[in-house]
């Protein structure tokens, strides 16, 4: 994902990456404490994920430039 996050960040358009553990060589990460293949959280917890999509999408505005943020 950080090549394609590279790619389009290049084109002027902002990116986010989730990731479960640090390391991830993307232009913004936020790094949730979900298993791994429920970035957004527990399937069916509706409430959850959409805190994780507007604290993600937060960043967006938040960071200037690159940067891992531990959101949930």
């Amino acid at each position: 994902m950080g090549l394609v996050s590279r790619s389009i960040e290049a084109a002027g358009i902002p990116t986010l990456t989730l990731a479960m553990e640090r390391g991830v060589r993307a232009p913004r990460v936020a790094l949730v404490s979900f298993p791994y293949n429920h970035p957004m959280g527990e399937p069916g917890d509706a409430a959850r994920h959409r805190e994780v999509a507007l604290a993600a999408l937060a960043l967006l505005h938040g960071l200037d430039g690159s940067g891992e943020v531990h959101v949930f």
